[in-house]
């Protein structure tokens, strides 16, 4: 291998001399292991994340997510649909399943990372995520209505 070819290859964002293991995509994108679900909005089929894949990332358990919506230290999603019983098939309705966006999951796994409460599950309420998790939550929904607006306009 030539000097040009090991920098070029200092330069990606892997190991080009790295047995492949897992999903070589993880590294540049940290949700391509986890599972989406469609659900259609105003007649368009839009992925969604339920909490278990926000706890995944998160490195933390669904009902430690749920535990910090009900402390106000995450907002509540604002995609939220009836949910089934997946124990009784019998059973039409279950609670609702939080359903959070491709950007809610990044910007959320982003502000962990700038907060250290990724390592060693440090304690949010001691950290400026919550605060910061608030206003992700409220420049989407922002971006959300205008970019509604906009398209209600151009019809």
């Amino acid at each position: 291998m030539t000097d040009a070819a090991t920098r070029q290859d200092a330069d990606l964002p892997w190991d080009t001399n790295a047995q492949p293991t897992g999903n070589p995509l993880q590294k540049l994108d940290p949700l391509a292991n986890l599972k989406t679900k469609l659900y259609r909005v105003n007649g368009v089929p839009t992925p969604f994340y339920g909490i278990g894949e926000l706890a995944k990332i998160l490195g933390r358990r669904p009902d430690t997510i749920r535990g910090w919506e009900e402390r106000g230290w995450l907002p509540k999603p604002t995609a939220v649909f009836p949910g089934r019983d997946p124990r009784n098939a019998d059973s039409a309705t279950h609670g609702r399943r939080r359903l959070y966006t491709r950007a809610h999951l990044l910007g959320l796994l982003k502000i962990a990372q700038e907060e250290d409460v990724l390592a060693n599950h440090s304690r949010i309420s001691q950290s400026r995520f919550p605060q910061k998790a608030r206003k992700l939550f409220k420049d989407l929904a922002d971006r959300e209505r205008a970019e509604a607006q906009r398209k209600k306009q151009s019809v």
